[in-house]
């Protein structure tokens, strides 16, 4: 039975009594950096629930641990304030605390990842991990975060990555120069993440989720000149296996075909937005443009079948081939369908006559594809440096501190994106 396209689903929400934090107040304070104390290490150190690490304008060289609940971690202006790693330090910014927002600054240069959410290390608190619990689901999860006006490039692994964390926003953020994804989300059921508003450029894949499941949007963003746009998927390298309950609306995604973006390995290029293995995906009214192989795929991945995926009212035009069903092994009998796209060649021929929604698909045998990895891409840590940055509205100096509410979305609401 095919799902409907309003999807509209009410995400649990994660917020917690804090303070306003435009100044001090009697509930909460503001902890400056350098002012009050010299690292932003120091000022995490300091806080305490509803408090703001405000950091000033300058470059700061420190891998960031955040283990409070319910803080900000906020520059003062987005492209002045900058963590930088040196291409030595690992990752910018570790969260491992509930509820915690990372706001208005830049980072770059680190060996491993720009801003993590660490559900893992928040369940485990660094200890062993026990072979009888599933992360990411249940109670061993982080619960709550944010990330809001970031700019992350030219970082070892992923520009902004959660993993086995629940309750999140990832918005108004930019990533760039990532040799894996620019942005991650994975191992959780449910997420209940919203990405909105993101730009994803020169990145081996622009969006990755592998075993994200449930509450996962992916909207009005845009996916541009990576190797890979956007992919959920299914893996046995992660727990919570298969991926399911993805969707994808609204994004514009154009020209995924960069070798000059660096290449993740076993990666392929040339792709809008691929569906690897992934269950009871929906995506719809995106515009996906000029992608050399495919602009929206539905592909196994390992042994994991795509099924139950639905791909309507997208415009998809001047791709290799505009849609694709073609897992090897599988078939147009597996709940997948296509319905009210513009398109001009698909595979199988007349795809939305052979598997059409609301209706019984037609049963054809899909043909096993391949797709080269493309050309070796360059050092992820020789890709030029984005341009400034919007930074954040002033009016936001006032939001409360902590990762605050994940918000509905109106999928009927959402349009396809101009160019």
């Amino acid at each position: 039975m095919k799902r409907s396209l309003v999807l509209t689903v009410a995400l649990l929400m994660f917020a917690t009594a804090a303070v306003a934090c435009g100044a001090d107040s009697e509930s909460g304070k503001v902890i400056r950096v350098p002012t009050d104390a010299p690292t932003i290490n120091e000022a995490v150190d300091d806080a305490q629930p509803g408090d703001v690490v405000l950091i000033e304008a300058g470059t700061y060289r420190e891998s960031v641990k955040v283990d409070v609940d319910g803080i900000s971690i906020r520059g003062v202006d987005r492209n002045t304030v900058v963590l930088d790693g040196g291409h030595e330090l690992p990752n910018g910014v570790v969260v491992t605390a509930d509820d915690v927002a990372v706001e208005n600054l830049t980072v770059h240069s680190f060996t491993q990842n720009g801003v993590l959410f660490n559900g893992i290390d928040a369940a485990t608190g660094g200890a062993a991990l026990d072979p009888t619990v599933v992360y990411g689901a249940g109670d061993a999860v982080l619960r709550g975060y944010r990330v809001s006006y970031v700019t992350a490039y030219n970082n070892g692994l992923y520009g902004i990555y959660a993993f086995a964390s629940r309750g999140g926003v990832i918005e108004h953020s930019y990533v760039s120069g990532h040799p894996d994804s620019g942005i991650y989300v994975g191992q959780c059921k449910p997420c209940d993440v919203v990405i909105r508003d993101v730009v994803a450029e020169r990145n081996a894949i622009g969006y990755y989720g592998t075993n994200a499941s449930g509450g996962v949007y992916v909207i009005e963003s845009v996916f541009r000149s990576n190797r890979l746009g956007v992919a959920p998927n299914s893996q046995r390298a992660e727990q919570l296996a298969p991926q399911e309950g993805t969707v994808v609306a609204g994004n514009l995604v154009m020209s995924n075909n960069d070798t000059g973006a660096p290449e993740v390995p076993d990666g392929i290029i040339g792709v809008g937005i691929a569906v690897g293995g992934g269950t009871k995906n929906v995506v719809v009214r995106n515009r996906v443009e000029d992608n050399e192989f495919a602009g929206i795929a539905l592909l196994a991945l390992n042994e994991f079948l795509p099924l139950d995926n639905e791909v309507s009212e997208n415009v998809v035009t001047g791709n290799g081939i505009d849609l694709m069903f073609a897992p090897e092994g599988g078939s147009t009998d597996d709940g997948n369908c296509f319905a009210s796209n513009t398109f001009e060649v698909s595979l199988p021929a007349d795809i939305e006559s052979v598997m059409p929604c609301g209706a019984p698909a037609q049963r054809v045998a899909t043909p096993a594809l391949t797709n080269e990895r493309g050309p070796k891409g360059p050092d992820y840590r020789t890709i030029a440096p984005p341009p400034p940055q919007p930074t954040m509205p002033d009016s936001w100096f006032d939001r409360v501190p902590g990762a605050g509410a994940v918000p509905m979305i109106d999928l009927a609401a959402i349009v396809v994106p101009v160019e």
